[in-house]
């Protein structure tokens, strides 16, 4: 029997091949996306996930954004009850330890009743820990990015990728925080504090940070330098939400006062620095009087040191490369310190520290080659997006502050007696130099066209300043000399103070109160104060003008310290001295005076405060006459309010 072809052990001839039929080529795998975005999905249009826009929202010129996923939503649900416990946990754990046991009895009798097993492990424990754990602070830029995406915080706002100062050293400075969060606070200062007073030279700084160098950086500055940050920082679901940032001031704040201790009697660069900041610092906790000894401190060793010389050998480098860095860092510095002495000057009445101000200063054309390509943005957001003008900006507030330094000069001569002849010639001449620099402004720096931080801090130093020198002459325009009928002091002063005013409210459209350079608190309380006097139903403006005031310096104080509630304390002093009923305030005005509770000066408040912030133009139709914070805490007591 023969056996079937295809067998086995059959014939292989006989096999014949079954013909196959061609398929199609293999279609290439699609990419997944991940997650739509918010404007596909709404439309039920397939997105092709593109960052930082997709196809269709590039197409349409529409802010592509992700809402939260659900992994998202709960991340940070879990994480904002994370810190409620822990910001509990710490109160009650105060409040056991620090209250006395008869009015400590109420509230262990409420959680016996609520919590009895809570009231049995307290009672077992002997005592309760002085010192909390050590916990990873998570103040960086990631944790805003997860906030971001939980909530919308307005159509084409997005955050940045990363922090505009990237460290990779701060281990080597300091061990209580990390590289993320040491980038994310250093971001903030140098973003929103420094470019208004530059006392620190970012460059310089940044590279002796990283290369572990100390001419123009050490612990005690860096450590500064991340407590401002700490100030500047904030929630992004709730800015006036700064509990970490209040506990991390804390620990470096403790660090700070060690390391001065070391470090002050120290003739260098940074520890020059670290004291005038410090003392900044200080003014803004309500201690005045320490606060501008170590300001003028700092500036007197600064120039006895012969710093801000042409040629000074701190500044020099054998490295021909380094030289223009050099000489640049000198500029600003020496302008910088010069800037804030005078300042404190006019503001506290102290002698400035500087017989005349530096020599070296930024021609026109090395201002504008510096600035070629600068741009700012306000971090954490990617816009709005100005051209920087820093080196121009930091050339026209180094003529104003010689101005700022020959008026509280000035001032302190008059020692409170009327002007003669030659006062008003000097305060004349004075003016003429004011609206010749205002004159001379260009006009990339007028808030028409700048409206960076740091350029509307220079319009609204003009603006002090004119202000502050109308007030030494104002109430004795009566014995005016004819020579000088031109400098008319109410009404150049009315004038500025309608400035200050369009400026505040431009600074609020552009930037709120979330992060603000120091220097505003003084902005801030002086519009405030003149915006009591022109309030009026019909006026809109200063109604405005007060409610942003009032705003800025609630919100300062939550970052700041005691001296922006001090400041709303005064507003609230002067309200009620003019009688200013709610129909003439906005309801959020009326709102945060009411958080005042009335106690308009306790004693703690008195004890604490230095007193030494002098108020400039009180209203004249206010009974009060009082020009210092000591004289109004006063007047308050005797008064009932």
């Amino acid at each position: 029997m023969s056996a079937w072809p295809n067998e086995p052990g059959g014939n292989a001839r006989y096999k014949v091949a079954i013909p196959r039929i061609s398929g199609k080529p293999p279609l290439p795998k699609r990419q997944r996306v991940a997650r739509a975005c918010d404007a596909c999905r709404q439309i039920k249009l397939k997105c092709n996930g593109q960052r930082p826009s997709c196809a269709y929202c590039s197409s349409t010129g529409s802010p592509c954004l992700y809402s939260a996923s659900k992994r998202e939503v709960r991340q940070i649900s879990l994480q904002r009850l994370e810190e409620r416990v822990q910001d509990y946990e710490s109160v009650l754990g105060d409040v056991i330890l620090n209250c006395p046991l008869k009015n400590l009895k109420p509230i262990l009798k409420l959680i016996s009743e609520r919590r009895p097993e809570f009231l049995a492990a307290l009672q077992q424990s002997t005592r309760l820990p002085q010192n909390s754990p050590t916990l990873k602070f998570n103040l960086n830029l990631d944790r805003m990015h997860i906030t971001y995406r939980d909530k919308r915080f307005g159509e084409g706002l997005s955050l940045l990728s990363n922090p505009v100062i990237l460290t990779k050293s701060i281990q080597h400075w300091t061990s209580l925080i990390e590289d993320d969060v040491a980038s994310h606070l250093l971001s903030f200062y140098f973003t929103w504090e420094n470019p208004t007073w530059h006392l620190i030279d970012q460059e310089s700084f940044i590279h002796d940070l990283e290369t572990h160098e100390t001419r123009f950086c050490s612990p005690l500055l860096v450590h500064i330098l991340l407590l401002f940050g700490c100030s500047f920082s904030y929630g992004l679901h709730s800015f006036t939400d700064r509990r970490q940032e209040k506990a991390l001031g804390q620990q470096l704040y403790d660090e700070i006062l060690q390391l001065w201790e070391r470090e002050k009697e120290t003739v260098d660069i940074p520890t020059l620095q670290s004291g005038i900041l410090l003392g900044l610092l200080c003014c803004t906790f309500g201690t005045d009087r320490l606060g501008t000894e170590l300001i003028m401190r700092g500036a007197a060793m600064y120039y006895r040191s012969g710093f801000h010389k042409e040629g000074a050998p701190y500044f020099q480098s054998a490295n021909g490369d380094l030289r223009p860095s050099m000489a640049r860092a000198q500029m600003l510095i020496s302008w910088g310190i010069f800037d804030v002495q005078s300042l404190a000057s006019q503001v506290y009445k102290k002698n400035s520290e500087w017989p005349k101000p530096p020599s070296i200063v930024f021609s026109p054309e090395e201002a504008t080659s510096l600035d070629d390509k600068i741009m700012w943005r306000p971090y954490p957001f990617q816009t709005p997006v100005f051209a920087s003008n820093t080196y121009m900006i930091a050339r026209f507030r180094s003529r104003l502050a010689e101005m700022v330094n020959e008026t509280a000069t000035m001032a302190l001569q008059l020692q409170g007696s009327p002007p003669i002849d030659d006062t008003w010639a000097q305060g004349y001449e004075i003016y003429r130099k004011l609206i010749q620099w205002d004159r001379e402004l260009p006009r990339g720096l007028l808030q028409e066209r700048n409206s960076t931080p740091h350029s509307l801090c220079l319009r609204m130093y003009y603006q002090c300043t004119v202000i502050n020198l109308c007030d030494i002459f104002e109430p004795h325009t009566a014995n005016q000399p004819l020579a000088q009928s031109d400098f008319d002091p109410p009404s150049i002063k009315s004038h500025a103070v309608e400035a200050l005013g369009s400026l505040i409210l431009l600074y609020k459209h552009f930037h709120g109160w979330k992060s603000v350079p120091i220097v505003m608190l003084h902005y801030l309380c002086v519009a405030g104060i003149h915006a009591i006097a022109r309030l009026s139903p019909s006026e809109m403006k200063w109604m405005k003008v007060l409610e942003s005031s009032v705003l800025g310096l609630w919100n300062m104080a939550i970052g700041w310290g005691r001296l922006g509630k001090a400041f709303l304390k005064i507003i609230a002093f002067l309200l009620r001295a003019q009688k200013v009923e709610n129909d003439r305030i906005t309801p959020k005005t009326a709102a945060i005076m009411g958080q005042l509770d009335g106690a308009y000066w306790t004693a703690t408040d008195a004890a604490s405060l230095a007193a030494d912030y002098v108020v400039h133009s009180v209203p004249s139709d206010v009974a009060v006459t009082a020009q210092s914070v000591d004289d109004l805490i006063k007047a308050a007591e005797q008064l009932t309010l």
